[in-house]
This record gives C-alpha cells, structure tokens and sequence, in this order.
C-alpha cells in the first residue's frame, strides 16, 4: 500500500480520503474493474469507491439493502459471486446492476478491527463474467483486505458532532449524508406510526420505485421538495 500513502500525503494528509485512494489502490494492484470501501452498521455507509461507476454500485448496494457486501460482513466470510450466484441469492440488485453497471462478478471481503470486530467490507468488481476467478481470496484478505483495515484505523481521530473520538474517515460527507437518511427515517416513523425498520424498508421500495438512490430521496425529505405522506402512499 506504499502508493496509497504516496497519494495520501501528496493530499495533504486529509484522512477523509483514505478510503478512497484504498479503494482506488485496489484497481492498481488486482485484476478488477473498480473497488469500493464501506462501513457496515445498521446502515451501510460507502465510504470510497474507485470511480463512478464503482460509486453507483456500492449506492446500489444500500438502496435495496441486499448484495455481496451485506451478507459477507454478516456471516464474516468472504464471497465470489458471478452471474448465477448473484441471480439466485440477490435477484433485484442483480437485476439493478445488470441495468445500471457494466459490472458482472463481484467478490467482498469483510474489514475488520484491531479487536477483530466486523466494521465494513471491501467490494471488488469485474465486467468480465468469468471475472475474479483468478482471485485467491485468503490472498486477497493477507495482502490487501487486512492492510486496508490497519491503515484506516491507524490514521487520526477527529471529535465528530459532540461524540467520542472517531477515525476521521468517519467525519466525512458520506456519514453526513447517511445522517440524512436517518432523519428521514424518523419523519416516516412519525408520520406513518412506524417501527424504525418498517420506515427503513418503505423508504427503500420508493426509491427503487421511483429509481433513485436512499440518499437521493432522503435528501428530498428533509428539504421539504418531498411529504412523508407522499412515500407512505397516504
């Protein structure tokens, strides 16, 4: 990862980036098309992606709340899925990637802690079908997935919004923008009499319905160019 902290300086140090330039690294040194960082909490934040197109992926991901990266951070295993292991087990985000990506296999690799703690996953992709069969995944995880990790949690802490001390990859636009779609969450609970979950999933059949991502339509909720009502049907 020398170049990854080759770009990092050459940023000025800025650790919001981190995730970033990682996921950018990725491409560099493994057979793939793009990359992308996340954390997993109960919502999942993208943290970095290698591009644009890798961007709409991993939105994809937290949009339909189903995909590679979720289920690898669940069960802590690493998985490759191509064309018929992602139809079978992730039949709307395929469909959705199939469409919105060029995008055909992925493999993702649960991040952990120093505490050896579950916090996120690493997204590889490929336009090849037969795609990242070449990849040795306990390779993968030594040499890349597990320097991911230690970098991003040996980089600066940073106070964010009154809390303790986070990595300041953490104090970044994406937390903020997830932050959003919480509020959002709370605007359905109140309007709708909902359980929090039960606001989480309307909130993501509307924007799949209306084909745009979570963020895109909690942002509209909390600006007011959206009523509550109006995604719950009333």
């Amino acid at each position: 990862m020398a170049s990854v902290m080759r770009a990092y300086d050459a940023g000025g140090g800025r650790a919001e980036i981190l995730p970033e330039l990682l996921a950018r690294a990725c491409v560099e040194v493994l057979p793939v098309t793009g990359a992308g960082v996340s954390f997993t909490d109960e919502l999942r934040i993208p943290l970095g992606a290698s591009d644009e197109m890798a961007v709409r992926a991993e939105r994809l991901q937290t949009t339909l709340g189903e995909g590679p990266c979720l289920t690898a951070t669940a069960t802590s295993k690493a998985l490759r899925a191509n064309k018929a292991v992602m139809s079978a087990r992730w039949p709307i985000f395929h469909q959705e990637l199939l469409r919105q990506t060029p995008y055909r296999t992925i493999a993702s690799i649960p991040l952990q802690s120093k505490q050896h703690e579950r916090f996120g996953a690493l997204d590889l992709y490929s336009d090849d079908e037969d795609g990242l069969g070449q990849l040795v995944l306990d390779q993968v995880i030594e040499h890349v997935a597990d320097p991911i990790a230690a970098i991003l949690f040996d980089s600066p802490a940073t106070s964010y919004q009154h809390s303790q001390d986070l990595p300041s990859w953490l104090a970044s636009d994406a937390v903020t923008d997830r932050m959003t779609v919480w509020i959002a969450i709370g605007m359905l609970m109140e309007e709708g009499v909902l359980t929090n979950s039960e606001s989480l999933a309307t909130l993501r059949a509307y924007a799949f319905a209306h084909d745009i991502t979570l963020d895109e339509l909690a942002a509209k909720l909390v600006d007011h160019g959206l009523d509550a009502a109006a995604v719950l049907n009333l």
